[in-house]
């Protein structure tokens, strides 16, 4: 059974010839079928789009890398949308969230559109769209198991996480992303900690991917290092990569962090907070 294009009816006599395909035969279909028909476009415009179906391509305004969502417009209570990204060049991210005119209620989780087969499902209550079903959505993981090359004498691990005395200069250590699996996409991290700062310190943090080669190659990713922390206090230090980084097969990952302390200095990093997109 297929679906039958109803007429307009002007006033005329109807026969079965025309109610049987047009209204039985299209209840039937319905019946038996859901049939969203195709995918409209929208354009975020302030983060807002005006919902005008059940089916939706989402695009960026004047189709910028990546835009936040976070209102639709237009739904009443029991409508069901279906949206995905209208090209997979230009990641919509719907954000979470309900104040003000904010309205979309993803369960504590932003969600990134960034491809056109990625698919998310809300239904509307009234008042704020609710998250039913969704291919993705941003994690954070804390990673705080340290890698020592040289325990004791430079960093050296302690209860609350990697500590660095003074008078050390240019030293390093590591921070394996040992969460990771195959499809994630690394977005961004902050490093967490405190300095104490009597002379002159800096502490620097890059994002690394090892390689499997012969031999073994690692790459810095692109944007994957911090602002250098130079100043007494407590930091809270970020980096976003220009591309979020796909894990995939025959690679891992890792922070290197390098410290330089001076006379009565001292660094402690409890650890990192790590951004990615998992798939669901």
């Amino acid at each position: 059974m297929a679906w039958t294009n109803p007429r307009t009816w002007i006033a005329e006599k109807l026969l079965s010839a025309d109610l049987n395909p047009h209204v039985r035969d299209n209840l039937n279909y319905l019946k038996d079928n859901i049939g969203l028909g195709a995918a409209s476009e929208l354009t975020i415009v302030a983060g807002v789009v005006t919902k005008a179906k059940a089916n939706h391509t989402i695009d960026t305004a004047g189709d910028a890398a990546e835009d936040d969502l976070d209102t639709i417009n237009g739904g009443v209570e029991g409508d069901v949308i279906f949206i995905r990204a209208e090209n997979a060049a230009r990641t919509v991210i719907l954000k979470d969230g309900t104040a003000g005119a904010d309205n979309l209620d993803l369960s504590g989780h932003d969600i990134y559109l960034t491809d056109t087969d990625q698919v998310v499902c809300l239904i509307y209550d009234g008042t704020n769209w609710i998250l039913v079903s969704a291919d993705n959505r941003v994690v954070e993981f804390m990673v705080n198991a340290f890698q020592y090359p040289n325990t004791g004498a430079d960093w050296a691990p302690s209860a609350s996480g990697a500590s660095l005395p003074a008078t050390r200069v240019g030293v390093i250590c590591w921070l394996p992303l040992n969460f990771l699996k195959l499809g994630d996409q690394i977005l961004s991290y902050k490093l967490v900690g405190d300095a104490i700062e009597s002379a002159a310190i800096t502490l620097d943090c890059k994002l690394v991917r090892v390689n499997k080669a012969d031999p073994l190659n690692t790459t810095d990713i692109a944007g994957g290092g911090i602002t250098q922390v130079d100043a007494d206090g407590n930091f809270d230090s970020e980096a976003t990569l220009t591309a979020a980084e796909v894990v995939a097969t025959d690679k891992q990952y890792y922070l290197e962090i390098l410290g330089t302390t001076g006379v009565a200095d001292a660094i402690l990093v409890m650890g990192a907070e790590v951004k990615v997109v998992r798939l669901s």
